[in-house]
């Protein structure tokens, strides 16, 4: 999983810093007394499918929200829920995240 990947390849003082592979790495929820945590951030392919199904999940804004997708060692892709486009950026920048747990 790409997820797991990114976190693994970032500095071995993981608590120092906080990326987007990270934060849905570590994001857990608890309902009905059983605690989820197998949350990771969604491929390009997998955001793009639940871009397109936006009307039926929630929880997006109309903004840019990071794939765990790489292009290079310093870009991955992006998605801008406004319009559906994608592309990809400069890993630095900030964008939102979107933690799923499976399809």
């Amino acid at each position: 999983m790409n997820t797991m990947l990114i976190v693994a390849m970032q500095t071995n003082d993981n608590t120092a810093s906080t990326f987007a592979a990270k934060v849905c790495a570590d994001y857990s929820v608890t309902v009905g007394g059983v605690t989820y945590g197998d949350w990771y951030l969604p491929s390009e392919y997998e955001l793009n499918l639940l871009y397109q199904q936006r009307s039926v999940v929630s929880g997006f804004g109309s903004g840019y929200y990071w794939s765990s997708t790489e292009y290079s060692s310093n870009l991955a892709w992006y998605q801008y829920f406004l319009n559906g486009f994608q592309n990809y950026y400069d890993e630095y920048r900030t964008f939102g995240v979107h933690a799923v747990r499976a399809f």
